[in-house]
């Protein structure tokens, strides 16, 4: 499983679980615009560096537990876009500790590595909860 909740920031990801077709996570970035004097999406660039980081819950003084960095040509984009889906693996959820219960990150999505585009903000920090994976058993015989 890989979900948004309703308020478009809490993620929910399966440890081992992947995006693709149908479990995205995506990300825009709004900003203002002077000359129109109004908001706007910001126009990612393939060359944008976007990097998604997640950390232990109130560990933002601590190294992140997981960190996933790339430019948008990087992962197959050949145009600029006004969202980005961030690709995570399943090797790469697996890098979040085996529990048999759900547990709770700090996340925050930074963009050319000076402006976070998404984390801590006046609403509190942004979560992200992992699962357990059921049958992670199987493969560790």
């Amino acid at each position: 499983m890989i979900a948004i909740d309703d308020d478009k920031t809490t993620l929910r990801i399966t440890r081992g679980d992947n995006t693709d077709t149908y479990h995205k996570i995506a990300v825009t970035y709004p900003v203002w615009d002077f000359s129109q004097q109004k908001e706007v999406l910001y126009e990612f660039q393939l060359n944008d560096k976007i990097t998604f980081s997640a950390y232990e819950k109130n560990g933002y003084r601590k190294p992140p537990v997981f960190t996933k960095s790339f430019t948008l040509s990087q992962i197959g984009y050949t145009e600029p876009t006004e969202a980005v889906e961030i690709p995570l693996t399943a090797t790469e959820t697996k890098e979040f500790e085996l529990l048999d219960k759900p547990k709770t990150y700090w996340y925050d999505i930074v963009l050319n590595d000076t402006t976070t585009i998404l984390g801590y903000d006046e609403d509190g920090a942004k979560l992200l909860i992992v699962y357990p994976e059921a049958e992670e058993w199987l493969y560790e015989r």
